[in-house]
């Protein structure tokens, strides 16, 4: 029984401490919230728009999106020195309004099996001024 217990719990510490050990640095330089709309026939389209850069050890970041009802994570583009410089939509809808809301989303940037989040929140924003 020992060396079974032996032999599961090597490659579960070698998994669980290699992957939460140095994380990826992500840093942030700019973060601006914005909104557009364009007009479709008799509907008014609003866009909620996040322009974000920085910087990244890691392999890739991600930005979550919302704007047709279905949460995507979209990748955002790396240059050779791991920065990224990006105009994001992260919500839509056909029904543009003047009533102030926040809105949220979350930049994760991931290496390997690491990886770290950030939360980022808007002030209030309106579709219609």
């Amino acid at each position: 029984m020992k060396k079974v217990f032996i032999l599961i719990t090597i490659p579960f510490l070698i998994f669980f401490t290699g992957c939460f050990s140095n994380l990826p640095n992500l840093t942030l330089s700019k973060v601006e919230w914005y909104t557009t709309t364009e007009k479709y026939n008799d509907l008014t389209f609003g866009f909620i728009h996040l322009k974000v850069s920085g910087l990244t050890e890691g392999d890739k970041v991600t930005v979550i999106t919302y704007g047709d009802g279905v949460i995507t994570e979209q990748e955002l583009d790396l240059d050779l020195e791991k920065h990224f410089n990006q105009d994001v939509i992260i919500k839509f809808t056909h029904m543009a309004d003047n009533e102030p809301r926040i809105h949220t989303t979350v930049i994760t940037a991931y290496k390997g099996c690491r990886y770290i989040k950030v939360n980022l929140k808007s002030e209030e924003l309106t579709y219609l001024k």
